[in-house]
């Protein structure tokens, strides 16, 4: 399963944001992961919720997932599509000289946390 090794560099990345901004708490970690990496959503929130009762600035924190989709273009005819159990051989052309537009990533978007207050001069 490795999700779980995905969810521990997660809750290392973000732990390391949280106190280099110091937060109070993190209350949602934004994430962006293609279909291509072959991540299980709830497997990922299942391993992150472990991990992350590791991490007092974790514990608790919510993971929302977008998937994006595994997309390619022909190289040949520049007709773009949808990847279909990884196979990207073109289904307008038929044709296999293909690159990948989308589906291989897996990033960080965003980090909502608490903070702490700040008292006014």
């Amino acid at each position: 399963m490795h999700e779980l090794a995905i969810a521990q560099g997660i809750a290392e990345a973000v732990d390391a944001q949280a106190q280099k901004h110091q937060a109070t708490h993190v209350r949602e970690i934004h994430l962006q992961i293609g279909e291509a990496q072959g991540v299980v959503n709830d497997s990922l929130t299942f391993c992150f919720e472990m991990v992350a009762s590791l991490y007092p600035l974790l514990e608790g924190s919510r993971l929302s997932i977008e998937f994006i989709p595994y997309r390619a273009r022909c190289q040949h005819c520049a007709s773009e599509f949808t990847v279909i159990n990884f196979i990207r051989q073109c289904p307008a052309c038929q044709g296999w000289e293909t690159e990948v537009i989308s589906g291989t990533e897996m990033q960080i978007d965003n980090i909502e946390i608490d903070a702490p207050m700040q008292a006014e001069e």
